[in-house]
């Protein structure tokens, strides 16, 4: 909020006054209306016990069954004794949209998934979303990016009421200060937003990162504003010829310094500089939105009662993720087939939900002085409660992760020869995010479809489905994974087959596709019944229409689940494919929901 001339510097104009607070209210009214319509997923949720203390924070708790762990690092599930399997697959290179026959295959030692034996006998609460049984129309088609009709809408609507606040019976070149107190009394919901414990998140069921949208813009809004205030008294005292001596007072002064915060903000908030120079986004947001809170005291008392809020929110989100943040030791391994580095951490176990990432730094010089200060989002790749503890894969996509998979290739190795990994200590806050208050178990049927690193997600929601399926209504999963090449199969084959063993009571089937792969890179692998390989790109709408129709057969009618992870691309042809399913079948089957990762 920049500079406000001595005449005003009493107490605002009541019109300005009521039009700033009138504003949060109605924002808040709004926020509140959503919450409300939230309330019965939320209340459903927690009325599950398996659902009420996980999902807050991480911890490590003591296992019943502790079975020997692997030091070999040659798969992704890892095994005390390896053993060594010799696969004949009869795969024709040449073939173009078939799938692959593979003989009859021995049975594979598995990894348990089931630490915790099922309770039994919990009927699960289910509570779908409207927007699963109702075709969502125009809201939910794509605009640009991430953005959909619905977020357009509301982003107009927001603007609209700043808008009109800031201009009703106001001009910014002779009423200036109207500009700066509509800009001031946005500013807590700047810092909610920003934040990744944020109350509106918590109050309408979804992760810091799904609002982070409202975040941006809410954001720009607030630095045209604080820029509209200040040129307008530039423009007034330019005018009275007495800009020199308004610019040496003390508030005044203050006012630039708050003004020169919110541009720097801006500016660092670019796409071009977020993506170029990271380092310097983080290093512009923590120093401007903590300078700024001090400078626009100091430049108008009255702005106090919005700073306190903003501060408020601002201090107990930061204390809040110090209690969530773990300072401990990890295993690195390389994982050369799909790209990635896998993270374990034995010493967190329990506390997250499928679905939900964790924030990780390595604490190395092996990532680069520089890199020590970054810190990345990574979703949890297993399911709580397992001997190996946390697991994350974190695939090469820039610098830093390039570094840690460079540093987990410096792995060392056992007694007997064997490879151990690259143990380092790491830095993991969370967990965050996931799908909010939806409960995976209660729905009929389960369909991930997911591209390179994505299995991630469906891994470690399929094996607490799989864990819990006694307790669970899901009696259908399917997994479509896309991939560039067939080897990047190879990592995940054991663990598919575990999975596949223990899914006793829900049908599981696993579907990959591959484009890319070389002459004779999926000879000889091994794929377990269940496991299918192909050429060439999946279907998304036969993928769900085969898993809608199984759900039926069943006797399925809780709904189906879907949840996507993977490019931009792929997220947006599925959001297109649940759209425009047919209503009648969404409605016999109990609805569609889809979560996009």
């Amino acid at each position: 909020m920049s500079s406000i001339p001595s005449e005003r510097l009493g107490n605002p104009p009541n019109l300005d006054m009521t039009l700033a607070y009138h504003l949060d209210i109605t924002i808040s009214i709004v926020v509140g209306i959503f919450a409300f319509l939230n309330a019965p997923r939320a209340i459903a949720r927690f009325a599950n016990r398996s659902e009420r203390f996980r999902g807050h924070t991480l911890r490590y708790v003591s296992l019943h069954h502790k079975p020997p762990i692997n030091t070999n690092s040659d798969s992704v599930h890892l095994r005390s004794e390896p053993e060594k399997f010799t696969i004949n697959a009869n795969i024709d290179d040449s073939s173009e949209g078939c799938s692959t026959t593979f003989k009859a295959l021995p049975t594979l030692p598995l990894q348990d998934t089931t630490s915790n034996p099922p309770s039994g006998g919990q009927q699960l609460v289910h509570m779908p979303m409207l927007s699963s049984l109702v075709a969502t129309g125009i809201l939910s088609r794509p605009v640009y990016e991430e953005y959909t009709v619905g977020h357009v809408l509301l982003m107009a609507g927001y603007a609209a009421m700043v808008f009109y606040c800031g201009f009703y019976k106001s001009n910014p070149f002779s009423d200036p200060p109207r500009v700066g107190w509509i800009t001031a009394s946005q500013i807590p919901f700047v810092y909610i937003l920003a934040s990744k414990n944020n109350v509106v998140g918590m109050l309408v069921g979804v992760g810091y990162e799904k609002l982070n949208y409202l975040h941006r813009n809410i954001g720009r809004l607030v630095v045209v504003g604080a820029n509209v205030h200040a040129l307008g008294f530039v423009y007034k005292w330019s005018v009275a010829g007495k800009l020199s001596i308004e610019l040496a007072q003390p508030f005044v002064r203050w006012g630039l310094v708050a003004l020169v915060c919110f541009d720097l903000l801006g500016m660092g908030s670019t796409q071009f500089v977020r993506s170029k120079c990271y380092n310097l986004f983080i290093i512009t947001h923590v120093l401007g939105s903590f300078v700024f809170l001090f400078a626009a005291c100091y430049h108008r008392p009255a702005c106090i009662p919005f700073i306190a809020a903003a501060s408020v929110f601002y201090g107990l989100d930061h204390l809040i993720r110090m209690a969530k943040t773990r300072i401990i030791t990890a295993t690195l391994r390389p994982i050369p087939e799909l790209g990635l580095t896998r993270v374990e951490i034995p010493s967190l176990n329990s506390g997250w939900r499928a679905g939900q990432h964790v924030r990780l730094r390595v604490l190395s010089t092996g990532v680069g002085f520089s890199g020590l200060t970054e810190v990345h989002p990574f979703t949890i790749a297993n399911a709580e409660r397992k001997e190996e503890g946390m697991v994350l894969m974190c695939k090469k996509a820039g610098r830093w992760t390039t570094k840690m998979y460079e540093l987990s290739a410096m792995e060392t190795r056992g007694e007997r020869g064997c490879k151990v990994g690259k143990s380092v200590r790491v830095m993991v806050e969370g967990p965050y995010g996931g799908i909010g208050n939806t409960v995976m178990s209660s729905y009929s049927g389960a369909l991930f479809i997911v591209g390179g690193s994505g299995i991630t997600f469906a891994l470690s929601a399929v094996q607490e489905l799989v864990r819990s399926e006694n307790d669970s209504n899901v009696r259908v999963i399917d997994i479509a994974w896309g991939i560039r090449d067939a080897a990047s199969l190879t990592p995940l084959i054991q663990l598919f087959s575990s999975l596949l063993e223990q899914s006793t009571l829900a049908r599981l089937r696993i579907s990959v596709f591959y484009t890319r792969a070389s002459m004779g890179s999926s000879r000889g692998m091994y794929l377990p019944p269940g496991v299918t390989l192909s050429p060439g790109r999946f279907n998304a709408a036969k993928f769900l229409d085969d898993v809608v129709t199984s759900t039926q057969n069943k006797g399925g009618a809780m709904g189906v689940f879907v949840g996507v992870c993977g490019p931009s691309t792929l997220a947006m042809e599925v959001k297109g494919v649940v759209r425009t399913f047919d209503v009648h079948r969404r409605k016999m089957v109990g609805g569609i929901e889809l979560h996009n990762e």
